[in-house]
């Protein structure tokens, strides 16, 4: 089938946008928090609607057909979404030589990156320029540019010191990451708990390997162990259950995450600081705002090359923070 206007096959454009979707899918950490698709394409902002104290029932003696009428106050906010752009540029030498191979092939190290960039925004707020990334972890991360808006953590208005005083939360001791996780967990209301789904916890890796570390034995077992058993597994009761733990660096703090509290406006250094992030995630509460998936823009040709525009525009925000809690930075030694 022959394509006027446009320098490939549409299956070309399509090789791309799946290769950003499916890796966002498979590898980014935030695809998990609940996705809220708006209503209008493109949209500028999403309005989020919510009550306010609904008068609903009272008591009496008797029936009566005269009494308080039901009533909901409703209020909302408006939210910001942003744009996340990947530019895929061609010359004609290049085009000519591809043959049957895909686009998306050809530029698949940018495409990944472009949907890592997604991911890392989540939780950092978008930014109009970034640096180079060696690899999928926050060590080999550069911001740069200028932040446009806060992501999930500098939403948040303060932070939990699970254990200890000073600038750190000290859990050097056998115990203290299950005493720093119930600590997170108690910060999180009851109720919220217990009407939301399982929570989500989100920890970096020294966390992890902390907790998992053979000779840190708690009681009868090692650490890590107790966790899984008590707050994961068929143990976990009632509003206290973790349906999932994702280990990511990507949660350590930045310069530019405006959280406040102690040490929060500080850069964390994998292997020496470590965070941990727990919410319930139901959409009532926090959402991965999205206007556009990955698809394509546009194009922009010229005499002697080509530029395919590739956007998603989006943001993750917390609709109440309550539901959310997020550490300290933690040391272990």
């Amino acid at each position: 089938m022959t394509y006027y206007d446009v320098a490939f096959e549409e299956k070309q454009y399509r090789a791309v946008t799946k290769k950003a979707s499916t890796y966002y899918q498979e590898y980014c950490d935030s695809a998990i928090i609940p996705l809220i698709v708006t209503d209008v394409p493109d949209a500028y902002e999403y309005r989020y609607v919510h009550m306010l104290e609904p008068h609903a029932s009272y008591a009496g003696s008797d029936w009566s057909a005269k009494g308080r009428r039901g009533t909901v106050v409703h209020n909302y906010s408006d939210i910001d979404l942003f744009t996340q752009q990947l530019n895929l540029y061609f010359d004609l030498n290049e085009m000519n030589k591809f043959g049957e191979s895909l686009i998306a092939d050809k530029r698949a190290a940018l495409i990944e990156k472009w949907a890592f960039d997604v991911d890392f925004n989540q939780f950092h707020g978008p930014h109009s320029d970034y640096g180079v990334a060696r690899s999928n972890d926050r060590a080999a991360y550069t911001i740069g540019g200028t932040q446009l808006a806060e992501g999930l953590i500098g939403q948040l208005t303060s932070i939990q010191n699970l254990k200890g005083g000073g600038s750190n939360s000290t859990l050097t001791t056998k115990g203290d990451i299950w005493y720093g996780i119930n600590t997170m967990i108690d910060g999180i209301p009851f109720d919220l708990r217990k009407q939301g789904p399982p929570m989500i916890m989100i920890t970096d890796e020294y966390v992890a390997k902390e907790a998992f570390a053979p000779d840190r034995i708690y009681q009868d077992k090692v650490e890590g162990d107790f966790i899984s058993e008590y707050l994961m597994g068929p143990k976990a009761t009632q509003g206290r259950k973790i349906a999932k733990w994702i280990v990511s660096n990507k949660i350590l703090c930045e310069a530019t995450d405006a959280t406040a509290g102690d040490n929060a406006n500080t850069i964390d250094d994998v292997g020496t600081d470590s965070r941990i992030m727990l919410f319930v995630p139901d959409p009532r509460f926090v959402g991965r705002v999205v206007s556009r998936g990955f698809s394509k823009v546009g194009e922009d040709s010229g005499a002697l090359g080509t530029t395919t525009i590739y956007g998603w525009k989006g943001r993750s925000y917390w609709f109440d923070t309550d539901v959310a809690e997020f550490s300290e930075a933690i040391a272990f030694a």
